[in-house]
Formats: structure tokens, sequence, C-alpha cells
């Protein structure tokens, strides 16, 4: 059977709602990820992951559909070097040049995953919580930022990250039709992070989906 592979991308830079059943959805997520601020290095790519998991599965049960499990390490491994590829060449893309791991195809073929379908959403926002709104530089190399009406802006905790990335994707039509698709049922995501971008450094993340 044919297997059919969908992508989506998403900058953080572009900016971008149901019944009673819809209100009984959660999103919740742990205590360490609303209290931890996601890493320069040594970033937990586990708890990152069960945070954007959680968030999907709120919009998913929204919209009436079963939530997706975890993806598996095999698959979290190939958005991981995906995510370290585009941060390294500074590219927001699905092909890379790594060789055997291209295209969205390859990395769920070498995830040792049989699926017919799967999908991929991409995205590239900051470490700090600047995207999408006017804000003040107070401090560059001290990372320090703060809307005009002074409220500060801090680093991203592992649920505010999960929680913007997803928004954006949710936003844009091809990110939220891979996020709703009825027929995946397994999702893994992972990041890596750039700390010369400007403003302190931005994470690249990679989400996939299998069913």
């Amino acid at each position: 059977m044919t297997m059919k592979f969908i992508a989506a991308c998403v900058c953080a830079a572009i900016t971008f709602g149901l019944s009673s059943a819809a209100d009984a959805c959660s999103r919740s997520v742990s205590k360490a990820a609303s209290q931890s601020l996601v890493p320069a290095k040594g970033i937990d790519q586990p708890l990152l992951e069960t945070a954007i998991r959680a968030e999907v599965n709120f919009h998913r049960c929204r919209a009436g559909l079963r939530a997706v499990s975890d993806g598996g390490n095999g698959l979290a491994n190939q958005a991981h070097k995906h995510s370290i590829w585009m941060a390294k060449t500074q590219q927001l893309t699905h092909r890379s040049t790594v060789a055997g791991a291209a295209t969205l195809q390859q990395r769920v073929k070498n995830a040792g995953l049989k699926v017919r379908t799967g999908s991929e959403n991409i995205g590239m926002v900051h470490r700090y919580q600047i995207d999408n709104r006017r804000f003040k530089i107070l401090d560059s190399s001290g990372c320090h930022f703060a809307t005009y009406e002074g409220q500060r802006l801090p680093a991203h905790s592992y649920a505010s990250l999960a929680r913007h990335i997803v928004n954006l994707w949710m936003e844009s039509p091809g990110h939220r039709k891979n996020i709703l698709d009825k027929r995946v049922s397994k999702m893994s995501a992972a990041v890596a992070f750039d700390p010369n971008a400007q403003y302190c450094g931005r994470f690249w993340v990679t989400q996939n989906f299998v069913g």
C-alpha cells in the first residue's frame, strides 16, 4: 500500500476554538514542565515531547479525535536529528542534506516503523517569549526583555514552549491539518537550540505523526 507523507513548516515571525464536551478536554502538563525553563544545553527532550503531545491531544480532544500516543525513541531520534540539522544550517525545511535521511519518508523508515501515513510539522521560535509581540531590549547581553508596558518576558518553560509552538501550528492550515488528522495514532517531537541567533537564541522544532 502506498504511504502518504505530508509536511508543513512555520516560522514564529509570522503572526497568525466548542461544545460542552470540548470544554472538558484537558491540557494539563507536569509540574516539572511548568516550572522548568528550557536550557540552552542539556534539554530534556522527553519532557518537552510530553508537553507538546499534551497540547496536541488537547486540540484533538476538542475536535472529537482520539489522542495520539508516544511515537517511540526511533521517531523521536529522527526528529531530533532533523532539528539539529536545521539549527546548524539555519534552514527551516523538510528536506535536508543528511544522507539516507533527507526526506520525511526516509526519516520515518529509519525510525523502524511500519506505517501507512506520516506527516511532519517544523517550526522556529525564540528562546525568550518575544515572538509575535512588540518588546523592548532592556539588556541584550543579559537577555532581559520586556513589553512596552514594562512586563518582563522570560525564557520559555517546557510548558510555555510547547503551548506556543502548537498554537502557531494550529493557526496555520497545513499544520493544523496534520495535528487534527484522524488517521494518525502516534507522535514524536524534538528540539535543537541555536545559541547564536539574535535575541539570545532560537529553538528549531520537529514534530512527526504516523498512523
